[in-house]
């Protein structure tokens, strides 16, 4: 199974940082505007079992995406898989290692592209590449916004 893997430094706590990415309403302001999203269904804060719907927009027709949270350790790791959407599987883990005066977040990315015709659109290095783009530039908003307070 393919495997995504981004990294950011932040002058930030982990506390600080945790609770920021998992308030799902707090995704619009770090996503790029290539790839529009917005929240259909979901809590205020993520917690283990919280499900969360989205409407992706970037890969020809909008999709509806489904998670769950699968794992929650606060404030240093949570999963979302997805349960419903275009690929044949997907799990996003965040980890959190505090450093010297900032925090390391680790987010790790495994999929697997669908089969079939929508296969030859979303290959994996397809989804490699916009995923490359995406967490640059939500990790350029999130320290922009967390390093700023």
């Amino acid at each position: 199974m393919p495997t995504f893997e981004a990294r950011v430094a932040l002058a930030t706590t982990a506390e600080t940082l945790f609770d920021f990415i998992v308030r799902p309403a707090n995704l619009l302001e770090i996503m790029p505007s290539s790839t529009p999203l917005e929240v259909i269904d979901g809590p205020e804060r993520l917690e283990l079992g919280s499900e969360l719907v989205v409407d992706l927009d970037g890969f020809g027709p909008t999709q509806r995406l489904a998670y769950e949270v699968t794992a929650f350790a606060e404030p240093r790791t949570f999963t979302e898989t997805m349960v419903t959407g275009p690929l044949e599987a997907w799990a996003h883990c965040r980890t959190l290692v505090p450093t010297d005066g900032m925090v390391e977040l680790i987010e790790e990315i495994t999929f697997e592209p669908p089969g079939g015709l929508a296969g030859l659109m979303l290959t994996a290095s397809r989804i490699q590449e916009s995923l490359e783009s995406s967490f640059a530039h939500r990790h350029r908003r999130l320290r922009e916004i967390l390093e700023a307070e």
